[in-house]
């Protein structure tokens, strides 16, 4: 059996189109299984190699992407390396209608040669490239304890950061300890410093940071800052309305 074929480095000539990379890659579990993996700057698109007709082709859009990652795997012994993208395209529900993100987690194995540093500096190489076409937003994520009877913390730390962690995201997780703390907050802060502020509570607090930023000399650009809501109140009325009328 031959071994992958090494990644071509950008640009290559594929089926007419110019790419970033190329490479086949082995299965994570099953090294018999092999993909001929093809990146350019708006999609990954993998193809399972076999030698009979009508082989399976799935193409991922890189706006679904948020984040990869390269990694040694548990086993000292595999000189292999892997990297893994995680996407959230949409996707019908089940026995429901309408469409929803769902998560979709696709792992390769490289092992292109015997050298374990080496394949793991072309698993990281991939996911430089997956990571880099669209740069990670630096945001402020404020949270207030008490919300959503107490558990608006536990929401962040039981789901939001492990996908903040995949996607690589770099954030400033700020957790408010009276009323009016985020209004001072962001009244004073250096916003240069965050692409976006995200609220994880109730109504409340986004009226809180939004007086904040009103409340500044420079409001008239401050208030031009995107602001995300992710709802961990009790009734969540103002993300459920942003969330129905951005449909």
């Amino acid at each position: 059996r031959s071994p992958p074929a090494p990644s071509l480095p950008f640009p290559f000539p594929r089926n007419g189109l110019v790419g970033l990379l190329y490479g086949e890659f082995t299965d994570m579990l099953n090294d018999r299984v092999r993909y001929s993996v093809s990146l350019t700057e708006s999609a990954l698109t993998i193809q399972r190699i076999s030698s009979s007709p009508g082989r399976t082709k799935v193409v991922f859009n890189l706006t679904d992407c948020v984040g990869c990652r390269a990694y040694r795997g548990p086993d000292s012994a595999d000189v292999g390396a892997y990297f893994t993208a995680y996407f959230y395209p949409f996707k019908r529900r089940w026995m429901s209608a309408g469409v929803t993100r769902q998560r979709v987690e696709q792992c390769f194995r490289v092992a292109l040669v015997q050298d374990p540093l080496a394949n793991l500096q072309e698993a990281e190489r991939w996911a430089h490239a997956i990571r880099d076409v669209r740069r990670p937003c630096r945001i402020m994520i404020l949270v207030n304890p008490q919300s959503g009877r107490g558990q608006a913390l536990q929401l962040f730390t039981g789901h939001i950061q492990g996908m903040l962690t995949e996607a690589s995201v770099p954030y400033t997780l700020v957790i408010t300890e009276h009323q009016n703390h985020a209004r001072e907050l962001v009244r004073k802060a250096d916003l240069s410093q965050w692409d976006a502020l995200v609220i994880l509570s109730g109504d409340g607090l986004l009226f809180e940071v939004i007086n904040g930023l009103m409340d500044r000399e420079d409001w008239q650009e401050a208030i031009q800052i995107p602001l995300g809501i992710l709802p961990g109140g009790s009734g969540n009325a103002l993300a459920a309305s942003v969330h129905h009328y951005s449909q």
